[in-house]
C-alpha cells in the first residue's frame, strides 16, 4: 500500500460537502495527522496528499482548503497559498480569530457608543468615565485609530 492509499483508507467521504474526512488522529489545530517513521515526526494528512499528487510544497507556502474543513483530505479541495492568501480567505469567510468591534468578546462599547463618543464635545476624561474606558481609548476613537469601521 502506498502512502496515498493509506491516507485515503483513513478517510470517509461526506456526500453533502464532497469532503473526505480524516478519521485518524487530529492535531491541536484540528488537522488530520499521522506519524511518519521515514522522517521521524508527524505530518498533516492534507499536506501529504498534496505533496504526493503535486510534488514538493515550496517554502513559506501552505496547503489551504477550499472547503474550509481542516480534516478534509479531498485533493480537489486543496490548493497552495501563502500566509497572506490564508489570512484573506479567513477574513472573507468570517473566520477571523480577532473579531473587530462589537463582535470582539472583550469589547466594552457598541457601535452606538462609538458614534456618541465621536460626537461628544465633553472632556475626554469625562467621556472615559461615563463609558468605563480610558481617556487614551477615547482619544484613539476620536482620532479614528480604533473602531475604524464605524462612521
Amino acid at each position: 500500500m502506498n502512502l496515498l492509499e493509506i491516507i485515503f483508507a483513513r478517510c470517509m467521504p461526506e456526500p453533502n460537502s464532497g469532503c473526505w474526512l480524516w478519521l485518524g488522529a487530529l492535531n491541536t489545530h484540528g488537522y488530520g495527522w499521522m506519524w511518519r517513521r521515514e522522517i521521524k515526526r508527524p505530518e498533516e494528512a492534507h499536506r501529504i496528499v498534496f505533496r504526493e499528487l503535486h510534488g514538493s510544497i515550496p517554502p513559506r507556502m501552505g496547503v489551504l482548503h477550499h472547503c474550509d474543513n481542516r480534516s478534509c483530505c479531498n485533493p480537489d479541495h486543496l490548493y497552495l497559498g501563502s500566509d497572506a492568501d490564508n489570512a484573506r480567505d479567513r477574513k472573507r469567510r468570517g473566520r477571523n480569530r480577532h473579531q473587530t468591534g462589537e463582535h470582539n468578546s472583550f469589547a466594552k462599547l457598541t457601535a452606538v457608543d462609538v458614534q456618541s463618543i465621536r460626537k461628544s464635545t465633553a472632556r475626554q476624561i469625562d467621556i472615559a468615565a461615563a463609558f468605563g474606558i480610558t481617556q487614551t481609548h477615547v482619544s484613539r476613537i476620536k482620532r479614528g485609530m480604533v473602531w475604524q469601521h464605524i462612521i
